[in-house]
C-alpha cells in the first residue's frame, strides 16, 4: 500500500480510466516508476506492462465496480491507452474529442438517418408523439449517439409523421392505378369515448396477383349518419385516392339501413358482410330457444 501522498499524472494519454491512477512523483515532481501506477480511491500499487491497463481495468472492476461501471466500455482496453507521443497524436485526439463533442446539424445526412428511424418506431408501433419528450428515450438516445438531439414532438406531428405518410400515399396510389378492379369494405364505429368514425378498406390484387388490403382513411363522421352524408363520405374516399368507380366491384357493409341505402344511391353494387350475418344467426337462434340454450351454457360451466 502507498502512503497517501500527491499523486502525478501520467501526461499524454487520451484514456479515462488514468484519472483514477497516478504515480508517486520523483524529486522533481514528475512521474517515477511508471510500472507501477497507483490507484487514487485505495492507494494500492497495479503493475502494469508498458501503456497496457488491462490491470488497471481488472483492479477498478473487482475492487471498485461502481467506479468501473461510470467508465463504461467504450474502447478496447488494449489500444485505448496507447501515449499520444507525437504532435500528429496529440492533433488527433483532440480532434477527435471536439467531434464527439459535436452535435448532428438538422440539414446532416445521419441526423436525417436517425430522425427518419424514430419516425418509423412512432409510426409502426403506434407510440404517442410526447415519447420523444420523455427523459429516458433521450437517455436511450444519448446512450446510442452523444451527437444526435431529436427535435421536439411537434416536429414529428407536424412534419416528420405527415411527411412519411404522403410518401406512402404516393405510393399506394400509383399501386391502385395499376389494379384492373378493386373492392372496398366501410364500417361506422365509437371509440371508446364515443367519438363516431367511418373506416374505408380497399381489396385488390397487385401485378403479380397477390391480394392486397389497406385501410384507406377512418374519417371523423360528428355529422348526421344519413345516407346522403354517409354517400358522400364514399365517394370523397375515392376520389381521395385517385379511385375510379367504373373500376369498383362492390362494397361489403353490415346491413344497417343508413349504408345500405348510401351505398344504392351512389349506383354502386353492395354485398352484405358475411360475418355480421353469421352473427345475427346465431344470435337469433339462442334467443329463439333461450331455455335450451342457457341449459346448454350452464352445462358447459360445470365442465
Amino acid at each position: 500500500m502507498a502512503e497517501r501522498a500527491n499523486l502525478v499524472a501520467k501526461p499524454n494519454v487520451t484514456s479515462p480510466i488514468w484519472a483514477h491512477f497516478g504515480f508517486e512523483p520523483d524529486e522533481k515532481g514528475l512521474p517515477g516508476n511508471f510500472n507501477e501506477p497507483i490507484c487514487r480511491i485505495c492507494y494500492k500499487k497495479i503493475p502494469v506492462s508498458r501503456s497496457n491497463t488491462s490491470n488497471l481495468r481488472t483492479h477498478l472492476r473487482i475492487h471498485h465496480p461502481a467506479t468501473f461501471a461510470a467508465l463504461g466500455s467504450t474502447t478496447s482496453a488494449s489500444s485505448e491507452d496507447r501515449p499520444t507521443t507525437s504532435g500528429q497524436g496529440r492533433q488527433l485526439g483532440i480532434a477527435d474529442s471536439f467531434a464527439k463533442g459535436t452535435k448532428y446539424q438538422r440539414d446532416s445526412h445521419q441526423w436525417r438517418t436517425l430522425t427518419d428511424s424514430v419516425t418509423r418506431l412512432l409510426l409502426e408501433e403506434k407510440l404517442p408523439f410526447n415519447l420523444v419528450e420523455k427523459p429516458a428515450f433521450k437517455a436511450m438516445l444519448q446512450a446510442f449517439d452523444k451527437q444526435y438531439v431529436p427535435p421536439d414532438r411537434k416536429y414529428f406531428s407536424k412534419k416528420a409523421v405527415p411527411e412519411k405518410y404522403m410518401k406512402m400515399k404516393d405510393s399506394l396510389t400509383r399501386e391502385l392505378k395499376d389494379a384492373d378492379h378493386f373492392s372496398i369494405t366501410t364500417d361506422m364505429w365509437s371509440s371508446v369515448n364515443m367519438m363516431p368514425y367511418m373506416s374505408v378498406t380497399v381489396h385488390y390484387l397487385n401485378t403479380n396477383w397477390e391480394l392486397k388490403s389497406r385501410c384507406l382513411e377512418t374519417s371523423f363522421m360528428p355529422e348526421s349518419h344519413t345516407s346522403d352524408n354517409l354517400s358522400e363520405a364514399l365517394r370523397s374516399a375515392l376520389k381521395e385516392w385517385s379511385l375510379d368507380e367504373k373500376r369498383l366491384a362492390c362494397v361489403t357493409s353490415d346491413n344497417g339501413a343508413n349504408i345500405v341505402a348510401a351505398v344504392r344511391k351512389l349506383g354502386w353494387g353492395w354485398l352484405p358482410c358475411f360475418g355480421h350475418n353469421l352473427h345475427l344467426a346465431v344470435t337469433n337462434s339462442m334467443n329463439a330457444e333461450k331455455e335450451r340454450t342457457a341449459r346448454a351454457m350452464g352445462l358447459c360451466r360445470t365442465l
